[in-house]
């Protein structure tokens, strides 16, 4: 094994070896100013999507390079997109070429707390009309629902904070609405 020591000078932050300038050489060309800093922080990365432009997949960095997998995928048929940036698969889609934000669930009506009787019924309207509900106390699933009216209905006869999730189809956002049960 070869060992290697540093003599004390070297050792002490700003020591500059006789005959040095503390500046380091240039190699290459001069450099270029970046009109747009945030740009060159942007990472480049592939997204892999569906048909219908559900995102699969986001590869940062693979040992080919970005680009020569983009070309492989495209010999292979396999949807994709270059794209500079992050990508949030819960909260985007790719569509026309872009990746664009999901579309918001739109509840009518008032989110409110409610009786613990099971008689109090809080009524919404949520657009799009088809989802699948989930009701959640503590963290535990205690209901689930397909629903295609569009109606959304709760009560309950046990006090406690729930959570209810409107999970419509793709590109639509999951919405969580928290509601509290009271005792009466």
């Amino acid at each position: 094994m070869t060992g290697v020591t540093l003599d004390a000078a070297w050792a002490v932050a700003g020591y500059i070896p006789a005959g040095g300038d503390a500046q380091a050489p240039m190699v290459g060309a001069e450099p270029a100013a970046i009109e747009e800093p945030a740009a060159a922080s942007k990472p480049k990365v592939i997204v892999r999507h569906d048909d219908n432009g559900v995102i699969t997949a986001v590869t940062l960095q693979v040992e080919m390079g970005i680009d020569a997998l983009s070309e492989r995928y495209a010999e292979m048929g396999i949807p994709h997109i270059l794209y500079d940036g992050e990508v949030d698969i819960a909260d985007a889609w790719v569509k026309d070429g872009q990746v664009v934000p999901k579309l918001d669930v739109e509840i009518s009506g008032e989110a409110r707390q409610v009786k613990a009787d099971g008689e109090d019924l809080l009524e919404l309207t949520v657009s799009p009309a088809e989802f699948d509900a989930t009701v959640a106390l503590d963290g535990a699933m205690v209901h689930f629902e397909h629903v295609t009216d569009g109606k959304l209905e709760f009560s309950v006869d046990h006090p406690g904070s729930y959570a209810i999730f409107v999970v419509p189809a793709h590109p639509y956002r999951v919405k969580r609405l928290d509601v509290e049960a009271i005792a009466p």
